[in-house]
């Protein structure tokens, strides 16, 4: 057997898709037989002047040389011919002379028996190419001792397949397939001799140029928008979205407007995330924040930046700790809508199932990527992330913690995605998390120090509810006796409103506010806000954002009372 010679012409292959050029680039000089597609698996592709589906991309367009054998679990082994087909069957027949016309036509399904015939026919016969779909069901991921025999088998047979020489020089070819690279075993996926080659979801060139060929055959479709715009609003969308989108468009009287494209954005990407990332749509900006000047002008420099394109300055990450009830998620809301980006927040993508976890994050990761630029918030920053150990879970928090540390330390996302952390446990976040080329900035927030903050915060808070009132003095608050947060101020507020409606009054009026604070207690554990402040200000980057009375007050004295609070709160 002799390598092949090119099917393709250069210029051919220069027009392909990138991930379609490595596939070929790299099978002509010899360096790989054997290659796993991932990703936007299901996608329409480009091919001479038409969309087709991934088996018909590599059927046609990148293997019109090749005798094309299919497998899966389910539809077992099918052909890209009857020819193929013929002499497939040719060879079953001549490695057993015994069997039958029918046992010939009833192919078998299961991997144990099918895997054997294909292999026949890939190591003693010619210009053949295998696609295999489905691989995670073939080499499920997991453990080597937990697969069952059969699984076993099948990663045997494929690793031999990937390590032979004599398929290497061939001029034949493996196609494996799989949407999610978690979910296939780790040592197929790890072979020095697979080529993985991502599949990644259109940019913003690729729809336009799809747009505008649904549009060349549905001349009608009404849009809001042109082609352009609507190719820069549905990042995140491959060809299927965008074709499903603009067909509902052909069945409403208002066409395609810039309200539908968001919501079905948001609801096609949540839908194929499995609620792992959800679509924010900050309604305020810092403007509408209370207190906290220094880290709101802090953050308007960081925003600035950002809207500037001055990407090489902006942070990688940015820590926000403090107590709870401190704002830290609406205060990095607010930061996320006056940079002027899409914002996603993270779910909670730790489930039970090992395997599925890490799909979730590849899953997640990668459409991040897509989406950018882009904002992401990860809130309550501490259980998702804070720990790397691995008892029980057969290391999966310890490749979870990996993959995050990787994907927020990668130098190439400088402000193209950007992680905001938020925690009232920073103390909790691996150091690694917390390092520059990660979370770079940290900002700790904590409670009004004074009257002066307390009434910003009033304020602010009536402008984010739009509660009326005949109020002038707002002492009841801004002079409480307790140590009040953001949070606590807006719900005095919230009940001031609820005693004016049974009141049968719209207007807040003083005595409502007067009464709500004289019965007002703060709900708090007094020894956990305190071990909060301390952490929070161990955190503290910024000198001018620890409150004035702790800042005589030196790291090693602090950390001995965080060290006391620990065993006060049995931790």
């Amino acid at each position: 057997m002799s390598r092949p010679k090119p099917f393709l012409s250069l210029e051919e292959i220069a027009r392909l898709p990138r991930w379609a050029g490595e596939l070929v680039r790299k099978y002509y000089a010899g360096e790989a037989s054997h290659f796993l597609l991932h990703h936007n698996i299901y996608d329409l592709i480009p091919a001479n002047g038409q969309y087709v589906d991934l088996h018909t991309f590599l059927q046609r367009r990148l293997l019109g040389n090749k005798n094309v054998v299919f497998y899966n679990r389910s539809a077992g082994i099918t052909f890209g011919s009857s020819e193929v087909e013929r002499q497939f069957l040719a060879h079953a027949r001549v490695a057993d002379p015994l069997l039958s016309r029918e046992a010939l036509r009833a192919l078998p399904r299961e991997p144990s028996r099918a895997l054997p015939l294909i292999e026949r026919y890939l190591f003693h016969s010619d210009q053949v190419a295998v696609i295999l779909t489905f691989l995670e069901t073939l080499v499920p991921a997991g453990e080597i001792g937990y697969l069952s025999g059969e699984d076993r088998n099948t990663l045997v047979t494929l690793q031999r397949w990937i390590t032979s020489s004599r398929l290497l020089h061939s001029d034949n070819i493996v196609i494996l397939i799989a949407e999610s690279l978690a979910d296939v075993h780790a040592r197929l996926r790890q072979n020095s001799r697979l080529v993985t080659i991502e599949i990644p979801y259109p940019d913003e060139a690729e729809r336009f140029d799809f747009i505008r060929h649904f549009r060349a055959h549905h001349p009608h479709v009404k849009m809001e928008m042109d082609e352009r715009q609507l190719a820069q609003l549905t990042s995140g969308l491959n060809c299927v979205h965008l074709s499903a989108l603009l067909r509902s468009a052909q069945l409403d009287p208002r066409g395609l407007t810039f309200e539908a494209v968001r919501l079905k954005k948001k609801a096609i990407i949540e839908s194929e995330c499995f609620g792992l990332i959800e679509f924010v749509t900050p309604e305020h900006g810092l403007e509408s924040v209370g207190g906290m000047k220094s880290a709101k002008d802090f953050l308007r420099g960081i925003a600035e930046t950002i809207r500037q394109g001055r990407w090489e300055e902006a942070p990688m990450g940015i820590l926000i700790s403090g107590p709870v009830g401190t704002g830290k998620t609406f205060l990095a809301e607010c930061f996320a809508k006056d940079c002027g980006l899409n914002v996603v927040e993270f779910g909670n993508f730790r489930e039970k199932w090992v395997g599925s976890t890490e799909a979730n994050l590849e899953k997640i990761l990668s459409l991040l990527q897509t989406l950018a630029p882009i904002v992401v918030l990860i809130d309550e920053a501490d259980a998702a992330l804070g720990t790397r150990r691995t008892e029980g879970d057969s290391g999966v928090s310890a490749r979870i913690f990996s993959r995050i540390a990787s994907a927020m330390g990668d130098t190439r996302n400088r402000g193209r995605i950007l992680w905001i952390l938020m925690t009232c446990r920073p103390d909790r976040l691996p150091i690694d998390l917390k390092r520059q080329g990660r979370c770079e900035e940290h900002i700790s927030l904590f409670y009004p120090q004074n009257e002066e903050e307390r009434l910003e915060i009033v304020h602010a808070m009536l402008r984010k509810n739009k509660l009326r009132h005949a109020i002038e003095d707002w002492s009841s608050i801004t002079r409480h006796p307790q140590e009040l947060s953001g949070a606590d101020i807006e719900s005095m507020l919230i009940r001031a409103r609820r005693l004016a409606r049974h009141a049968q009054r719209d207007v807040v009026l003083p005595e409502d506010l007067e009464r709500v604070a004289r019965e007002f207690i703060p709900a708090r554990d007094e020894l956990a806000l305190e071990y909060q402040t301390l952490v929070a200000i161990l955190e503290a980057t910024s000198r001018e954002m620890i409150p004035p009375k702790y800042r005589h007050l030196s790291p090693t004295e602090i950390s001995r009372r965080v060290e006391e609070l620990k065993i006060l709160l049995g931790e």
